[in-house]
């Protein structure tokens, strides 16, 4: 069933951003901007016989905007297009040889898109900045291809949603392993006394 992951990791990423973040701009414009994905994910437009997802083209903007913050801006970018190339290929080897996928492709494919953002930066809002426009990316060059092989498929459809969202979790989970991890050997540190 696509999009179940999509709506209640949404669901729950605004519950954390409306009632946990402390009351800034920041908060007020997540929390719309997570409101106004949820509803337009059933709305689609037309471009040139390609149908786009409006939620697609809510992340895709609201990735611009947050990517468009972080220095150096280069890096980043050049970081996106390897995880879009990279996610692309995915895809592209999906659709030839669907063999491959030895595990469920809501697992095989955003574990590789994270491992492959892991290597390229450090920080929670650098890695979700460039995996969030580096998937975008790449569902957009994915669906270029299939229109010009004359195979039309919709850009940001749900099963992307999903794959973004768990891409997402992956990331946010990392996080706070590591965060939890130091607190952990830091409060041992103080524990424990040192050795003479």
């Amino acid at each position: 069933m696509d999009g179940i992951f999509f709506y209640w990791l949404c669901w729950m990423i605004w519950v954390v951003v409306t009632f946990l973040m402390p009351k800034e701009k920041t908060r007020t414009m997540m929390a719309v901007w997570i409101l106004l994905t949820l509803t337009s994910s059933n709305l689609y437009i037309s471009v040139y016989n390609v149908e786009v997802s409006m939620a697609y083209v809510c992340v895709f903007l609201g990735s611009i905007l947050y990517i468009k913050s972080l220095k150096p801006l280069s890096y980043h970018l050049f970081s996106a297009m390897t995880i879009m190339i990279g996610y692309s290929s995915i895809l592209i080897w999906e659709s030839i040889a669907p063999v491959w996928l030895f595990m469920p492709r809501l697992i095989i494919i955003p574990v590789l898109c994270v491992l492959l953002t892991l290597v390229l930066t450090k920080g929670l809002s650098s890695r979700l900045a460039i995996s969030t426009l580096g998937l975008c990316g790449g569902e957009l060059l994915y669906c270029i291809l299939l229109t010009n092989l004359s195979m039309p498929d919709i850009v940001g459809e749900l099963l992307f949603l999903d794959t973004l969202l768990i891409v997402l979790l992956l990331l946010g989970s990392i996080e706070i392993y590591q965060i939890g991890k130091n607190k952990f050997f830091l409060y041992l540190s103080k524990v424990i006394p040192k050795g003479r």
